[in-house]
């Protein structure tokens, strides 16, 4: 059920939020407080609860009374992360679009900055700053400096350095163009979903980031990183659906970095360079990809003498 201002309707606005949450309350109220003291006035945030057992309800609920740039929606029940966050995009429509968490904080600068480097780069895809983790007191406890080569204006290096390197996703927090970003996979209901998003805009443009500490990432044993460890249980977090089923998850973000790259615009000739990196990728990953292949086979053995015994 919604609440609070229509999510599509009335002026369309600049900026389009959409904050997937489930059981989020002990954050939410200071994540809505720094998206409300934004400079940048022209947005609109639409909450999707996963059907939350806390007070979320009731705080998002205070703050739609407070701001009508603030709408709430509810889920019968919960949806899978995924969905839930692809919901949020699918029901907004500002011209430009990013995805918030209840746990994060955002500098009042933080939309207004990446906003305006978009616009100074409009042959990028994406617009974020550095992040900086706060525990959960707020306290500021580590800068990230990941010296990413996302800007690069060669393609065939954004793709190389984001699919080989280990990196915090924060480009995925990004402001980004809605016209271009209905062209990705959104969030996909796999692990690793958020990095095949930024892959597929790297391929789009380069990534921008704005040389300035106004993203606090909220480090806190209720991160989904932190309460599913593995791969596999993040699967079911992200869509119940999995359960039951055996993934692959290393395979499985080669074999989408590869299609992303055929599926993408740039060139022939920058696709061929692009698919020649993923030989960097296997040797990075090839004892990750033994490791998921030998369980897999393993369990897939095991419900194939379960169902042997069922006869």
């Amino acid at each position: 059920m919604a609440y609070g201002a229509s999510a599509v309707g009335g002026r369309r606005p600049l900026l389009s939020l959409a904050m997937p949450i489930y059981n989020g309350e002990r954050f939410l109220a200071q994540a809505l407080d720094s998206i409300c003291a934004q400079d940048l006035a022209d947005w609109q945030l639409l909450i999707c609860d996963n059907a939350s057992s806390d007070g979320t309800e009731a705080i998002a609920k205070e703050y739609c009374a407070l701001d009508s740039r603030i709408s709430y929606v509810r889920h019968d029940r919960n949806l899978g992360a995924a969905r839930n966050h692809n919901y949020g995009f699918h029901h907004t429509d500002g011209d430009y679009f990013a995805w918030v968490h209840g746990d994060n904080v955002y500098l009042p600068t933080y939309f207004s900055r990446c906003l305006e480097e978009l616009r100074a780069h409009p042959e990028a895809s994406c617009a974020h700053t550095v992040a900086v983790d706060i525990d959960v007191d707020g306290n500021r406890t580590h800068r990230w400096d990941e010296h990413l080569r996302a800007e690069h204006p060669d393609v065939a290096v954004r793709f190389r350095d984001l699919t080989q390197r280990d990196h915090m996703c924060f480009a995925w927090f990004g402001v980004v163009n809605r016209d271009l970003l209905a062209l990705t996979s959104l969030h996909a209901s796999f692990d690793s979903a958020d990095r095949l998003e930024i892959v597929e805009l790297a391929l789009h443009g380069p990534i921008r980031l704005v040389d300035e500490e106004l993203f606090l990432h909220r480090e806190h044993p209720g991160r989904i990183m932190r309460q599913a460890p593995t791969a596999r249980s993040r699967y079911l977090i992200l869509d119940p659906e999995w359960r039951g089923r055996i993934p692959f998850p290393v395979l499985n973000i080669g074999r989408q970095y590869a299609l992303a790259v055929l599926r993408s615009r740039i060139s022939p000739r920058d696709k061929v360079r692009c698919l020649l990196q993923m030989r960097g990728w296997l040797r990075t990953n090839w004892r990750r990809i033994l490791r998921t292949v030998a369980r897999g086979g393993y369990e897939y053995a095991k419900l194939a003498v379960r169902a042997g015994n069922r006869r």
